[in-house]
């Protein structure tokens, strides 16, 4: 069932398993308890719309480098960052969790062989074909690779989730308002972990209603799934797992690089290649990674390369972009009279592009516009890039996060090393040619030379056998704290190339057979107590 928290008369909660954040980790595992014996509670501090009242909530102060992300790369509404997210799949790679001599605190003490199974359960949750995701999937999709050498370059390919699946808020909503087990509270923002004496138990959960009334939730098992950013906030203003003082340590995102401006040989040579095309229900892109060899014979970050179209404004498709995002979120766009002017205006861009989904199963890229060559990089695990606390607090008096963002070197050096790496292969295929873009610039947004974040917030909670070296063990169980688990890419010991939500499911699917484990036989709760 569905609830609003401020709506409840009772000031004490009970349940199982207490889930804190309604994203892609925390409803990821209470669809897993849907039917079962447990009573599942979930916390979520937003709405079933946003708020300007919940968003508040979520300004955070910036420490070093700019980070667009922690506002803009967060959602506190019941769905989470997935009511935004593009959907898009790929598995980590070997050299994503192996540990590398030449990247410091690099290895996760989970296999690729662990959350094979789990990202099979992941494509079904979310309605995608699933492997290849390798460079066989050329022959997959029925088309010839391009002339790239593969000892030094490999091509992998990300599959997209449907439109309908990428809300998980829209996708489970019709199963949790039927749901007698599991129970989802709107406007429920824990504002402290309370644990036992030793500070190795958790034994209540302080909440606030949206206008500030306290409630307290009591549960056998807790996760907490609130993001990157959020996860290690509420643990440092609890002082909670921290014996180790790494927690809000080592924050990753991804760092998105404009590399240059292509000179195609032929338009239609580089679409060819590169447009998402379509098997089945998925849709399929294609990156252009470093071999194994390339990584290791230049050092190199997890690094990819990919084509972004520039949509001119002209054509209409911004519009039809926009109109897809506000379904994705749950609203019944209506078009403004300057988007059905605009929509007009590229009416014959729009057909020809349905024609080529319908006739050719391709999403076609724009018959004109700048193409860019993309480089996307891991950033490398550093303990001085960090989640603090601000002495400025919000309205609950909860410490506002400081995003204290700061890199190594080792990116730049990468972006350097592998941009020159793939514009060569780019010419040795015959796909043109491209010129190149001055160092990476964090002033800039758009154009070439521009870099940023692009709202992968990993690391603040990061997986590790040594207690001294992390905050979660590999079942994503506390070090610190016997009842109290984490999941989400806050996890996550390096970042990989991989977009992050992928392997988020994985792991919080494989969370959620743990805890059914753990949970045993079900406690007789109730949700609401007198």
């Amino acid at each position: 069932m569905i609830y609003r928290l401020h709506e409840l008369p009772s000031h004490t909660l009970q349940a199982d398993l207490c889930i804190v954040g309604s994203g892609a980790a925390g409803l990821a595992i209470a669809q897993a308890f849907f039917n079962t014996r447990w009573r599942v509670l979930i916390l979520e501090s937003g709405d079933s719309q946003r708020t300007d009242q919940a968003d508040e909530l979520n300004i955070a102060l910036c420490g070093h480098l700019p980070h667009s992300g922690a506002l803009e790369g967060r959602a506190r509404v019941f769905g989470g960052t997935t009511t935004a997210w593009g959907g898009q799949l790929i598995p980590l790679r070997s050299s994503e969790v192996a540990e590398r001599d030449w990247v410091p605190f690099s290895g996760w003490p989970v296999s690729l062989a662990e959350l094979d199974p789990y990202y099979r359960r992941a494509e079904s949750l979310l309605g995608v074909e699933g492997p290849p995701y390798d460079p066989s999937t050329w022959e997959h999709l029925r088309i010839g690779a391009p002339n790239f050498d593969a000892q030094s370059v490999v091509c992998r390919f990300s599959q997209w989730a449907p439109l309908t699946r990428r809300n998980l808020a829209l996708h489970l909503r019709g199963a949790l308002s039927k749901s007698k087990n599991v129970d989802l509270l709107l406007g429920a923002t824990v504002v402290k972990i309370v644990t036992d004496s030793k500070r190795a138990s958790v034994r209540h959960l302080d909440l606030r209603t949206p206008d500030g009334r306290p409630v307290t939730v009591t549960a056998r098992k807790y996760v907490l799934c609130a993001g990157g950013i959020e996860t290690p906030r509420v643990l440092l203003a609890s002082d909670v797992a921290n014996r180790s003082g790494n927690v809000g340590r080592y924050f990753q995102d991804h760092i998105s690089y404009v590399a240059g401006e292509i000179s195609p040989s032929t338009r239609n040579r580089v679409r060819h290649y590169f447009e998402p095309r379509y098997r089945g229900k998925s849709m399929y892109t294609c990156k252009i990674e470093p071999s194994d060899d390339s990584q290791r014979r230049l050092k190199l970050l997890n690094v990819m390369a990919h084509v972004k179209f520039d949509i001119p404004e002209a054509l209409g498709l911004l519009e039809v972009k926009q109109m897809l995002q506000s379904i994705q979120q749950g609203n019944a766009p209506i078009p403004s009279a300057h988007a059905l002017l605009a929509l007009a205006r590229g009416s014959w861009e729009i057909s020809r592009l349905a024609f080529a989904r319908v006739a050719h199963s391709r999403r076609g890229a724009p018959s004109r516009g700048t193409m860019f060559l993309l480089v996307d990089v891991e950033q490398a695990p550093n303990p001085d890039s960090r989640i603090l606390l601000a002495e400025e607090c919000d309205r609950f008096g909860m410490p506002r996060a400081v995003v204290d963002w700061r890199l190594t070197g080792q990116e730049f050096e990468t972006i350097e090393r592998y941009t020159a790496l793939v514009t060569a292969q780019w010419a040795r295929a015959g796909l043109g040619e491209v010129r190149l873009a001055d160092a990476p610039n964090f002033g800039l947004r758009t154009g070439l030379s521009a870099a940023r974040d692009i709202f992968h917030h990993m690391g603040t909670t990061r997986m590790s056998e040594n207690p001294s070296l992390g905050v979660v063990r590999s079942d994503l169980r506390c070090h610190d704290v016997d009842n109290l688990y984490i999941a989400g890419s806050s996890v996550f010991p390096t970042g990989g190339i991989a977009n992050p939500t992928f392997t988020i499911l994985a792991l919080a699917l494989r969370l959620s057979e743990r805890l059914k484990e753990k949970l045993g036989v079900p406690a007789p709760a109730v949700l609401v107590t007198s």
